[in-house]
């Protein structure tokens, strides 16, 4: 196959996770893993593979449960089987092209084109752009995963293939395009995953006297904000871009982890939307425990009872397949164990932070194993992390597991090929 078939592979991938459409993406990863398939693969990429690989035994369990929902135990196994064809399919393309960055190179102009057409809409509905944060959002959208990577990649990676075209002006435009687009999506995750993903690429997060460092002053900042937020109080009624964003920001320890004051009972809606992350966990938690399955959860197929029915995703509904939460969407259907293997994921890919420094390929595909760590962690705890439809770390993770692999003699291959 010549390397355009590759690197439009690529593009559809791209497209189609950020779609956030689970079946497209998951039939769309399984195509081009098969259509870029390899019989050779890392043993360290493999050995991830296994590792998710018990996640999906685990889950699946279930199937011989004769109350089983099997509708959604496929959604759940598909859920759970697609990131592990994500990241196949990033390992396969990226050692299908010649030029290697060629990979994040796409990544970051699929950034640049989602960037414009965002901010196309602003210019073509501007006579109806609110003045609060949740109006701008729910018009022009929430979040963007490829433009989070992209820019992930232009801070953290320096000699990408389209740093060094020709035509500065035009990438220097398209770059303040996608800072600007990025921050009109006002989403904390993202801000966070970039901010953290930077620093975990550079080092700073590494267990060292480097780390320890960055992680005071981390910490120092981050005191200086919280007293910030606490003495400043933002408007709760019809607040502003500002003001909406800093009080998103000032709730977001009780979203998602505390449940406040309010009477679970009472299920007064005004209250719980406030700490909805923390209400799932709670349900999902008290589910267990009345079942006692602490070992290996509900299995796929199984649902948390929420006590009523909310209008979720434009449905009514009262039986939840999915929660925000990811560590409580693990829990709920693959328990303690799936738990555990999830952190050793985790473990695994940070273990990576201490890798010798070669000054080739591998030391990007070490970095970029140790941002996605915090990648993983960050989005777990809002938006399901790898089981997200809209996930690009395990994109990510299968690109650098690649890089990895190359040999010192292969980095002549990311010469100027001419991809911008």
């Amino acid at each position: 196959m010549g390397q355009w078939f590759y690197k439009i592979c690529l593009i559809l991938l791209i497209w189609s996770i950020q779609k956030a459409n689970i079946e497209l993406s998951f039939a769309i990863a399984a195509v081009v893993t098969l259509a870029s398939f390899r019989t050779k693969v890392s043993s360290q990429a493999l050995l991830i593979i296994i590792i998710l690989l018990f996640l999906v035994i685990i889950g699946s369990m279930s199937v011989f449960s004769p109350e089983n929902d099997y509708y959604f135990f496929i959604k759940d196994f598909i859920y759970f089987v697609r990131p592990i064809l994500v990241i196949l399919a990033g390992y396969f393309l990226t050692m299908r092209f010649h030029n290697k960055k060629t990979f994040l190179n796409i990544i970051v102009l699929m950034g640049f084109y989602f960037a414009f057409v965002h901010l196309l809409s602003f210019v073509i509905y501007f006579n109806i752009i609110p003045s609060h944060t949740s109006g701008i959002r729910n018009i022009f959208g929430r979040y963007n995963h490829v433009e989070t990577a992209a820019l992930l990649l232009i801070i953290c990676v320096k000699d990408l293939p389209v740093k060094r075209s020709r035509y500065k002006f035009f990438y220097q435009a398209f770059v303040a395009c996608l800072v600007l687009s990025f921050m009109l999506y006002i989403s904390r995750t993202m801000i966070m995953v970039v901010f953290i993903g930077s620093l975990a690429y550079y080092g700073y997060l590494k267990l060292n006297r480097k780390g320890t460092i960055a992680l005071v002053s981390f910490m120092i900042v981050g005191a200086g904000f919280a007293l910030f937020l606490q003495a400043y109080e933002p408007a709760t009624e019809n607040p502003g871009v500002v003001d909406g964003f800093l009080l998103k920001i000032k709730n977001s320890v009780s979203e998602s982890f505390s449940l406040g004051n309010i009477n679970v009972q009472d299920l007064d809606r005004r209250e719980l939307w406030k700490h909805w992350r923390a209400y799932e966990a709670y349900k999902v938690y008290e589910e267990i425990e009345a079942e006692q399955l602490w070992l290996t959860g509900q299995g796929f197929g199984s649902t948390v009872d929420i006590g009523f029915e909310a209008r979720l995703d434009g449905e009514l509904t009262q039986h939840l397949s999915l929660t925000h939460n990811g560590f409580a969407y693990l829990f709920l259907k693959t328990g303690i164990l799936g738990l555990l293997i999830y952190f050793l994921i985790i473990l695994y890919l940070y273990s990576f932070s201490y890798s010798p420094r070669r000054g080739t390929l591998a030391d990007i595909g070490n970095n970029l194993l140790v941002a996605t760590t915090f990648y993983i962690l960050i989005t777990s705890f809002v938006v399901t992390g790898i089981f997200k439809p809209y996930d690009m770390a395990t994109l990510l993770i299968g690109a650098a597991f690649a890089f990895k692999q190359l040999k010192p003699s292969e980095d002549s291959d990311t010469g100027d090929q001419g991809d911008t």
